[in-house]
Parts: structure tokens; sequence; C-alpha cells
């Protein structure tokens, strides 16, 4: 809830060299404002060192409520797409300095609220299906690129529709009636091995 202006002058304050902020005043929904923000920081100082996404606000909202979704943009352009655009536009200048990204979140975001404990998740992991080659890679790219999964993968194969299709039958069936507001991760044991990185494609 504080201005530019108040935070600058705690700055100040406690600055060992009674340095003085700059203070740019932005709206991160609004990309003309990131953009400004990035352009005067670098104007100014010549260089980036780090980037701190810190902006953030929630609205009260149902499924139900008329203009759930209005709220649910308006959350998302400040809480989300604020972070991929101002990383995508400062990456260039961090790059320069070796600098850091530092994206700050809230605890809320580890739990389902009220009007979500009654929905299930389901994570897949590497699963055969034409997600790569939607992509723009080739066939022969594909192959390899879920070969290399099966390599790693703890079960020794990669994912098949199947797989994943039980598992919604299970979650959606009645065995799955004290199953609610969590997430149940289809991944092969991909995760627990840590072997779900793109990385290993490109050996």
């Amino acid at each position: 809830d504080r201005l530019p202006i108040d935070t600058a002058k705690e700055c100040l304050k406690v600055s060992p060299k009674g340095l003085k902020a700059l203070e740019v005043t932005a709206d991160v929904t609004k990309r003309e404002d990131m953009r400004r923000l990035v352009d005067q920081t670098i104007k100014h100082f010549g260089k980036l060192d780090i980037l701190v996404n810190n902006a953030g606000a929630g609205l009260n909202a149902k499924p139900t409520d008329e203009d759930f979704y209005e709220k649910y943009e308006k959350v998302m352009a400040i809480n989300l797409n604020s972070v991929v655009y101002l990383t995508h536009i400062c990456v260039e200048y961090l790059e320069k300095t070796i600098g850091n990204i530092v994206n700050i979140s809230s605890v809320a975001g580890k739990r389902a609220p009220s009007w979500a404990l009654s929905a299930s998740g389901l994570t897949p992991g590497p699963t055969r299906t034409g997600f790569v080659t939607a992509m723009g890679a080739t066939q022969a790219e594909s192959d390899k690129f879920f070969e290399t999964y099966a390599k790693v993968i703890p079960v020794g194969r990669y994912g098949l529709p199947n797989d994943i299709a039980y598992s919604i039958l299970y979650l959606a069936s009645d065995h799955a009636a004290f199953v609610t507001g969590t997430n149940l991760v289809c991944d092969g044991g991909a995760v627990a091995a840590n072997a779900f990185n793109f990385d290993i494609v490109k050996k």
C-alpha cells in the first residue's frame, strides 16, 4: 500500500552512503510501463544486477461468481504475466552482469482454496503424444526425445496415453471417493529420480 516515494525515503534513511533510490511508478499489468521501468533503470545505473519480481495481489472469488474470470485474469496479469514479461526484457542485461532473478510468491500457492477441495489434479510425466512434433520437431527428434527419457525414468519406459487415461478414470470413479483436493503424479518415477530434465535430450 506504500507509494514508491515512501519506500525511497526509507531506503535513504538506511543507506550507509546516503544514496537515493531511483523512484519509478509503474503498473505491472501494462507492458509499456514495465518497459519504461527497465529502460529508466538502465539509463540511470547503466546496468542491471538483480530483478526482484515482488508485485502481487489477491481477489476473493468463487467459480460461480459472475465476474470470476475477470478477477482471475487481473490476478494472473499481476502475479504471473508480469514475472514472465519482466524476465523476458531483463535477461539481456542480467546476462551481462551475471545477475540474479528472485521471484517472490506466497505459501498460499501451496494450498487449495476451499472451493477447490472437491477437485483433484493430475500431473503427467513424459507421455508419448504429438506434443513434441506440435512444437515443430521432426518425428525423428520426437522419437529421440521419448527414447532418451525411457532410459532415465525408473520404470524403464515413457508414458502412454492410456497410462494417463487410467489415472483420470480412477480420479473420476467412486474408487477415489476419499481422494480430493490433492494432486496425483503419474510420471513413472521421473520426479522422484530427478529425471524430468529437458537438457538430457540434447546430449
